[in-house]
């Protein structure tokens, strides 16, 4: 039973567990009760609760956690919608960053091979110079 005292009972005032009867009474032929297991013995002053009263505090009671689940529901479905947005947007960035770095990526072997063409250009320039250089000395020493 909630703190109210309101809902389905679990223990009687007296501390004993409950029970759940079904009436004999002309008055409430077979209608569910909750009770103490001691109440027949010990007479009055103990729990005696109908379950159909019973169920309805427990639904008047429950109605407004519903109402809260259903705001939390709508609550984490919106932020569910942001974040898969955001993740559709964050692949299409990523799509973005890959196909620049594919471009940088040609361009870099585009500017390697043409330092290969400039080292092999320096080679011959590096020879030509050498026989220059050998010719006029050449020149020099032998005239």
């Amino acid at each position: 039973m909630g703190d109210r005292g309101r809902g389905i009972p679990s223990r009687c005032r007296c501390g004993e567990d409950v029970v759940l009867r079904t009436s004999k009474t002309v008055k409430n032929p077979r209608r569910l009760f909750y009770a103490c297991r001691c109440g027949e013995e010990n007479g009055s002053g103990h729990l005696f609760r109908l379950t159909d009263e019973v169920m309805v505090e427990e639904m008047e009671d429950i109605l407004p956690k519903i109402d809260e689940l259903e705001g939390a529901s709508l609550t984490l479905q919106k932020g569910l919608q942001a974040l898969e947005f955001e993740m559709e947007t964050l692949a299409m960035e990523t799509r973005t960053c890959e196909a620049v770095v594919c471009g940088y990526e040609k361009e870099l072997l585009g500017l390697e091979k043409e330092i290969q063409g400039c080292k092999i250009e320096l080679r011959g320039l590096k020879k030509i110079l050498v026989c220059k250089v050998l010719m006029t000395l050449v020149y020099v020493f032998v005239l």
